[in-house]
């Protein structure tokens, strides 16, 4: 994810430079045959506690719907293994080298895919491509983010299969915004099968979606199982599998329970807390993959008593991210501290750091007027007592760890620290389907965040982004923050957008927002029998869906 000097977006040469320190997999392979003699030939069995609460990624708000969007949708462009842009329903990624980007970087041409169909049958075209970019903008729908798209003045067709995207300012994260693996990824929507809809918020298409990928979903028992079947007119030809399943395996010991008996394949991002367990099951391999995700804990500063950032900061202090490292990921995950992980360019390698230390979180919490009363706890003047729930997943059990490893850790130094947790689904619904942390119906959010492919986090922390329109859940909103977003979003040039982006951190650092517990290596477990599988490092793991085999 470096980028290019003076250029006005991320080209693939320099952008595979910039994770050069995760592309390295740690794998090793459990004892026993291949695939244990439980393979199926040409059918992919995964499983995972996740489960949409809709397949169109426009109108979701998590991740399971982009990384099943890998095997029945379609975005411009994909982003590899090797850490670089390839072409899906766009021919190339726009630079200024091959003239898709204009001098001024106002302007950004796309070539489209000639031949690629729709999943029913008619024709991808530009056309696709604009009805997607309206229905993001159309507030109507409960999209998770406009940011990127919200920069685009018009979009012009030049003929059925270019277009030129026109552009409001200069936008330097647009390439890989657009269409692709941002923070917030949008495959291109089929116009002829959505046009007549108002919005896209309920419409049968989210439970069934039509695309262009190498797969066709064939079904969906909620809570169950989702299906889908080679597309035997794939523009890349027919997919090597002949179909994949989706189990919704909620509880994580049922899924070890699967993967022990073989009755499922594979699974992605395994709790790290069942890391032992794992690598003592035959027939498998097992892949520890860096990625731009990490784990946090996010204040809602809404709520009286985090409005002080005395308290976030004595919070912090409190929490033993090292025992949570070695304690619930058993070692595999790494410390974190800011939202940009340490291979990406623009970490700040001088951010303020917060180690563990109860006695400056007593002192902090004593300043903010919390002091500690007879009976253990902190208690304002007003006799209230420093109470602060912490909110996260149900079926995690490394979620559910985390959560009861902190309420010790707070409990420590006067904090009383309920818990509640939520199904996947509601935790992380959209604004207008109620979304726990959307809504802001939280004290404190145990959740991951998943960064696109370049450093932007301006829908996270600027002050225009609170939902709905972005994922500002903590209401952070600070001016010299946003100054250097709009920086960061403007300016062309690495060593510009880098000494941004360390503002961004120095400024998180001071008003902890969130505690960033650990940056994960995601640990993957699949059946030795399956072929190409080739993890990506952020985005989505599952760019080469087609390739796949078993």
């Amino acid at each position: 994810m470096i980028h290019r000097y003076l250029t006005v977006m991320l080209t693939a040469a320099l952008l595979g430079g910039a994770l050069a320190g995760c592309t390295k997999i740690s794998s090793s392979t459990s004892e026993g045959g291949a695939g244990g003699g439980h393979t199926i030939h040409g059918v992919l069995r995964m499983g995972n506690n996740s489960e949409p609460d809709n397949m169109n990624p426009v109108v979701g708000n998590q991740q399971i719907e982009v990384d099943l969007s890998m095997f029945w949708g379609g975005y411009l462009l994909n982003w590899t293994d090797q850490n670089k842009f390839i072409g899906e329903l766009a021919m190339e990624e726009p630079t200024t080298e091959n003239g898709g980007i204009s001098k001024d970087g106002l302007s950004v041409t796309y070539h489209l895919r000639k031949g690629v169909k729709w999943q029913d049958g008619p024709e991808f075209t530009a056309d696709d491509v604009i009805y997607t970019w309206q229905q993001i903008m159309n507030p109507k729908n409960n999209v998770s983010s406009r940011v990127g798209y919200d920069v685009i003045s018009k979009i012009e067709k030049k003929d059925p299969y270019t277009i030129v995207v026109h552009l409001t300012k200069p936008f330097s994260p647009f390439v890989a915004s657009f269409f692709t693996m941002s923070s917030t990824p949008y495959p291109v929507l089929p116009k002829h099968l959505l046009a007549q809809y108002p919005n896209l918020n309920q419409v049968a298409y989210n439970n069934k979606p039509v695309g262009t990928g190498p797969f066709i979903v064939t079904g969906w028992e909620k809570g169950s199982l989702i299906t889908m079947e080679a597309n035997p007119d794939y523009w890349r030809g027919a997919p090597k599998l002949k179909s994949f399943e989706y189990h919704i395996i909620p509880n994580e010991n049922t899924l070890l329970t699967e993967l022990q008996t073989h009755e499922i394949d594979m699974t992605y991002n395994a709790s790290a807390s069942q890391y032992e367990q794992i690598k003592r099951i035959s027939g498998v391999k097992i892949d520890l993959v860096p990625f731009t995700h990490y784990g946090e804990l996010a204040f809602n500063m809404t709520v009286p008593a985090l409005q002080d950032k005395r308290v976030r900061q004595a919070l912090t202090y409190a929490t033993d991210c090292n025992e949570l490292i070695q304690k619930i990921s058993h070692g595999v995950n790494v410390p974190a501290d800011s939202d940009q992980p340490a291979f990406l360019w623009a970490h700040n390698d001088h951010v303020k750091k917060y180690p563990y230390d109860v006695v400056m979180a007593g002192k902090l919490l004593d300043q903010a007027g919390w002091t500690m009363g007879s009976d253990g706890y902190r208690h304002n003047a007003q006799g209230q007592k420093l109470s602060v729930e912490i909110t996260g997943s149900t079926g995690r059990s490394d979620s559910i760890q985390i959560e009861e490893v902190v309420q010790a850790q707070w409990r420590k130094v006067g904090v009383d620290v309920p818990i509640k947790n939520y199904l996947s689904p509601q935790l992380f619904a959209s604004y207008g389907a109620g979304g726990i942390l959307q809504t802001g119906k939280f004290d404190v959010g145990n959740y991951s965040w998943i960064n696109g492919v370049d450093p932007d986090n301006s829908t996270l922390w600027m002050c225009n982004q609170f939902p709905p329109a972005g994922q500002n859940v903590y209401h952070l909103c600070d001016k010299q923050l946003d100054d250097a977003e709009n920086i960061a979003l403007t300016k062309y040039d690495i060593p510009t957008r880098k000494k941004a982006y360390d503002i961004i951190a120095d400024r998180l650092a001071d008003e902890q927002p969130a505690i960033f517990i650990w940056f994960v290596r995601r640990i993957d477990v699949y059946n030795t029998d399956l072929q190409g599988y080739k993890p990506a490092h952020a985005g989505s793991e599952f760019w080469n869906t087609w390739e796949w085999s078993i």
